[in-house]
């Protein structure tokens, strides 16, 4: 298994009253139980700073993150304590303490908890794109019991609105991409004429 890249790690700020990040914005935690994630977002794209999604990152023992692509993003994981344990593009990767984690746009990946005690750090997307609504989105599907135990919503609608709607943000390896290309839109067409959205604004973590 090969080491991370050590890179100096930024401190995270473990709270759960809401955070404040650009603009004045400020978000509640969001937990998704089906990877065992902890997320709350300390900036977001707009009001003149980075064009980027930046979030402090908690992975529970036994979480895992299946495999998937961003198409247009850079992934950056900045490990602050426990060891994760990533797949990049089929090769195995441990990071701990100090170290950072890059995944290029396009790269499959996933992640996963093999240990006792949690992992923090800090994640980062470039660019930011609609990243914030995507992992509410997953978080808020897992939490009102929409989604499969690997994340997945239940609803072949639902599949379709949101899956097509976040198609820049993330695209899972399996089924292949081009099947999904053939799959997702008529689901996504059949969601919109029964009116259920990709996204509902309960899930919206800002407070």
């Amino acid at each position: 298994m090969a080491r991370a890249d050590t890179e100096p790690a930024a401190g995270a700020d473990a709270t759960d009253s809401p955070r404040e990040g650009v603009g004045g914005a400020r978000f509640r935690p969001i937990s998704n139980p089906a990877t065992g994630e902890r997320i709350e977002f300390t900036d977001i794209p707009g009001d003149g700073g980075e064009d980027l999604v930046r979030f402090d990152w908690q992975s529970l023992p036994g979480g895992a993150v299946p495999e998937h692509i961003h198409p247009h993003q850079e992934e950056r994981f900045i490990i602050t304590s426990g060891e994760a344990h990533f797949t990049l593009d089929g090769a195995e990767c441990i990071a701990g303490p100090g170290e950072t984690v890059v995944v290029a746009a396009g790269v499959a990946h996933s992640q996963g908890n093999h240990g006792t005690v949690a992992i923090e750090g800090i994640v980062e997307l470039r660019p930011g794109l609609k990243t914030r609504q995507l992992q509410e989105a997953f978080a808020g599907l897992a939490a009102d019991g929409m989604a499969t135990a690997r994340g997945a919503p239940k609803n072949p609608l639902q599949l379709g609105a949101t899956m097509w709607y976040f198609r820049r943000e993330s695209r899972v390896t399996a089924p292949p991409v081009w099947a999904q290309n053939v799959i997702l839109p008529p689901l996504s067409a059949l969601a919109k004429l029964f009116r259920m959205p990709p996204y509902y604004g309960r899930w919206n973590s800002q407070a």
